[in-house]
């Protein structure tokens, strides 16, 4: 219930009162009134003000006349009163269409109004609705601290304040992503447009009346479908609570002071929650640095107590290591917590596998983030760890360019510390040839670069390079031509030229011309085991100079 124009008209005491101009305005809220007694009142009013006046103060400066309606409607109150009589006799034209172009509400009272007894009445209707506000406050506050007392979590208690304010609840992180929710949604079914939350969020100017900001499944939400508050424990900001508005005439009417009530909670949730769950992920580290340093002797132990952790812990495992390309350290460790703070990667390799997400454990292990998965026997394994990459790739974009590297199958606990160490590889490998990009490797498919990688003497290796290609690459040096890219065109195709020509897009008795050039230069391509020595020296070079 709040007091507008068109309620104060409706009381008694205001029977004689009429609106002769901002009909348009007449549900504006009134806070407060005030009485017009000196010139310079844009001082001492506020937004949400009725202003009550004779135009005693103005009447003979017209200067100060035509700009009175103006600059009310600039300071946002309410509307005005104006008592005709003494001081005028009728409101000015130009009054009236200011008000009308501004839809700001001119109320015209009788001669013999009394401006404190009009006051009264509705300073009486402001308090009784306060008090009632109030009284609301307190119930509400009530409500939600028994809920706490009781023991409920972030989602129940999201699952309750939907149903105080008639709307569905969602709770975003300072990444907003969607942290909890008053119903069912998967992370491919919720995104947030960030730079139009953070323009409206901020005040900033949108160019659309009501751009799309969130999306859920199909529906979109504006800023006309959404109530946002920032839930914040003094300076620190801990997320946001959003109202999704479907149904207008369902919501409760005082939103904003069930939202109020609940931020304050909320704050204390999301900080007790986060304190939780940082001691969980201090054991948990600790518990799976105590594995791969074998600390732990019995497979079944393991198992057992990985229970503790809500962790389907078990046989076979695969271990994806995810790498941040950022090349700032901090910058890094910062992206490292936001994925894990999400929480989106047990859930995605959950969706991807169709495991319960007890199946998989994220942590972060000698500066990235590593990712033990309990799979399943199956034919697809491949496949659907690519999938799985992938989607992590796509889905946590906004983190930047992500590295996956991916184990072999573990059998045994005791193979962990190598599937690490192999997906560890993938990671070095890339890292070796320049790779800024995001990628999904799995170590067995490093072929020679397992080996390259573990040979520390360049010196030697470029000298093996030197020895099988070495005339091709100083030939394409001097002239400017490409042999070794045909070189590589021929060796992956097995020597058959028709194909390569085709891949290559050049005529056959071309390729036949740079073929023999090759062999002028010394390389063996008709002889099976120097071909294969010329095809390592060419994988050794692009790995040496990528």
């Amino acid at each position: 219930m709040s007091v507008t124009i068109e309620s104060v008209l409706n009381m008694e005491a205001f029977s004689d009162v009429a609106i002769i101009a901002g009909q348009k305005g007449i549900n504006r809220q009134i806070q407060n009134v005030y009485v017009m007694e000196v010139p310079d009142i844009f001082s001492y009013v506020d937004q949400h003000g009725l202003l009550f006046t004779t135009l005693y103060p103005i009447a003979n400066n017209n200067e100060a006349m035509m700009s009175f309606i103006p600059e009310l409607a600039k300071q946002q109150l309410a509307g005005v009163a104006i008592k005709l009589g003494r001081y005028i006799s009728e409101v000015p034209k130009y009054m009236i269409e200011q008000a009308e172009a501004r839809d700001f509400p001119i109320l015209v009272l009788p001669n013999d109004a009394n401006l404190s007894l009009l006051t009264n009445h509705i300073l009486t209707a402001l308090l009784g609705m306060k008090t009632s506000m109030l009284e609301f406050r307190e119930t509400i506050s009530q409500q939600l601290h028994a809920l706490l007392l009781q023991g409920a979590d972030l989602v129940t208690f999201v699952h309750y304040v939907s149903q105080i304010t008639g709307g569905n609840i969602v709770i975003l992180d300072n990444s907003l992503n969607c942290t909890a929710s008053s119903f069912d949604i998967q992370d491919d079914e919720f995104t947030v447009d960030r730079e139009q939350f953070q323009q409206w969020f901020n005040s900033s100017n949108i160019t659309e009346n009501n751009p799309s900001i969130i999306k859920v499944n199909q529906t979109t939400y504006g800023k006309a479908e959404l109530f946002i508050q920032s839930i914040a424990a003094g300076t620190k900001r801990l997320g946001y609570l959003v109202v999704l508005i479907d149904e207008p005439g369902k919501m409760t009417k005082h939103l904003n002071v069930v939202v109020e009530q609940a931020i304050i909670l909320l704050a204390f949730l999301l900080q007790t929650e986060q304190t939780i769950i940082q001691k969980e992920r201090n054991y948990l580290d600790n518990f799976i640095r105590d594995i791969m340093n074998d600390r732990y002797q019995s497979q079944a132990e393991i198992i057992e107590k990985a229970k503790v952790f809500r962790w389907n812990f078990n046989f076979p495992n695969i271990i994806l290591l995810i790498k941040s390309q950022k090349k700032d350290s901090s910058k890094r460790l910062s992206t490292y917590y936001k994925i894990l703070d999400s929480g989106k990667i047990p859930r995605i390799i959950a969706g991807v596998f169709d495991v319960p997400i007890q199946n998989c454990k994220v942590i972060h292990y000698n500066g990235e983030l590593m990712c033990l998965i309990s799979v399943a026997f199956e034919t697809r394994l491949q496949q659907r760890l690519k999938t799985a990459g992938e989607r992590l790739i796509a889905r946590l974009a906004d983190y930047g360019q992500l590295g996956i590297g991916i184990s072999e199958v573990i059998y045994q606990v005791h193979q962990l510390k190598t599937a690490y160490d192999h997906a560890l590889l993938v990671h070095r490998v890339n890292d070796q040839q320049g790779t800024s990009e995001s990628y999904v490797q799995f170590y067995d498919d490093l072929g020679l670069y397992k080996l390259f990688y573990l040979i520390n003497d360049h010196a030697l290796l470029n000298e093996f390079i030197d020895e099988k290609i070495g005339e091709v690459i100083h030939y394409d040096q001097q002239r400017d031509i490409n042999l070794l890219e045909t070189l590589t065109y021929l060796i992956k195709n097995n020597g058959n030229l028709q194909k390569t020509a085709d891949e290559m897009f050049i005529h056959y008795n071309s390729l036949r011309y740079r073929v023999n050039k090759l062999k002028e230069l010394g390389l063996e391509l008709d002889e099976g085991h120097k071909f294969t020595e010329i095809a390592v020296a060419c994988q050794l070079f692009q790995y040496l100079n990528n």
